[in-house]
């Protein structure tokens, strides 16, 4: 396995992604992988390279994204044209890095999993356009598999995430701002097919975000599967002993099913961009 670190902002180097890479010969599927933190101090190591080898061992090269959060000023857009230049960057080196750019897929988690569920409906957004260009075709995932995603801009779902994000309270949001970030009201039907997954149990991100984008997604039309596991708190990474780092309560076998329902469902899907309509 290759495994390198690849800088993509030469103005600020906590903008990279770490590369796993078969030595095979042969071209497979990419999965980029986005940890969550809450838009926070951290991109959440549980929540990246343990996951990038399981998918690496179904098949995937993948490449773990560490993206602008933890100071002053990180505020949006920057997160999101932090994935766009990974996304760019792997299509673009497809040869080097032994992919196949009609199928780089993207998870992730919590946060990670909202900024995911960006690049699946907001690749063409002004802010994208203007960094990137024609590029911008790029940025669109194949797929997006979110993972106990934060969703909704309520106060019912992980509200300082959003706070994270805008760099300001809640009470400074405009209605503009709400129904931008909001996922549920920023897809369209060209967005990306969609895997979400939640646990009934999740207390810091309510589930009731994700079933309200996976509705938004079925009156769209945009391909999805939603997956509810009933036990487990947030945070589950992998759900198995990977990642349970010490609490019993990490380790659900229901939900640690969730990397091979994914995985099962994203061969079923076309390469993009056939599957954009």
């Amino acid at each position: 396995m290759k495994h390198e670190r690849i800088y993509l902002n030469p103005d600020d180097d906590r903008v990279y992604i770490d590369t796993y890479i078969a030595n095979l010969g042969k071209c497979r599927d990419a999965m980029l992988v986005i940890p969550g933190g809450g838009y926070g101090s951290v991109c959440t190591d549980r929540e990246g390279e343990p996951v990038a080898l399981d998918f690496f061992a179904k098949g995937y090269n993948a490449f773990v994204l560490n993206y602008r959060v933890g100071r002053e000023g990180d505020v949006f857009p920057k997160q999101l044209l932090d994935a766009a230049a990974a996304m760019i960057y792997i299509r673009k080196n497809a040869e080097k890095l032994c992919i196949n750019p009609s199928r780089v897929f993207a998870v992730g988690f919590s946060a990670g999993g909202h900024l995911c569920g960006c690049l699946a409906t907001m690749f063409d957004y002004n802010e994208v356009l203007e960094a990137y260009g024609d590029d911008y075709m790029l940025v669109r995932p194949t797929a997006a598999i979110l993972s106990y995603p934060v969703t909704v801009l309520t106060d019912d779902t992980h509200i300082n995430s959003f706070k994270n994000l805008l760099g300001r309270p809640s009470g400074e949001f405009t209605e503009d701002e709400i129904s931008k970030f909001s996922l549920d009201r920023a897809a369209t039907p060209d967005a990306a097919p969609m895997f979400l997954w939640h646990t009934a149990e999740d207390q810091l991100v309510p589930p009731v975000g994700t079933i309200t984008f996976a509705h938004a997604l079925a009156v769209l039309g945009v391909k999805y599967k939603l997956s509810m596991y009933p036990y487990g708190p947030h945070g589950l990474a992998l759900a198995n002993e990977v990642t349970r780092c010490g609490n019993p309560a990490m380790v659900q076998p229901l939900a640690a099913t969730w990397t091979c329902e994914a995985d099962e469902w994203m061969k079923t899907l076309p390469d993009y961009p056939e599957n954009k309509k």
